[in-house]
């Protein structure tokens, strides 16, 4: 796998985690991988951008409403 493949696996990866708001804490977070500078122009497209925010975002609902759940059957 190309490091540009697995930059954007990792990004992926991380946008699901639901602990980004968004792509720029992402882009810094990535800061330290290997490949990054591969990777720097496509995380700079704003399709990539909008991607991962959205990813970010859907993740962080799921994690919210998990919690309310949670928070709701104590």
């Amino acid at each position: 796998m190309s490091k540009l493949k697995c930059i954007q696996a990792k990004a992926r990866e991380l946008a699901r985690s639901g602990k980004f708001y968004g792509w720029p804490p992402l882009a810094f977070e990535l800061r330290f991988e290997d490949g990054f500078s591969e990777a720097r122009e496509w995380l700079n497209r704003p399709a990539t951008q909008d991607e991962l925010n959205r990813i970010c975002q859907e993740a962080r609902k799921r994690h919210l409403n998990l919690q309310n759940s949670a928070n709701e059957a104590a």
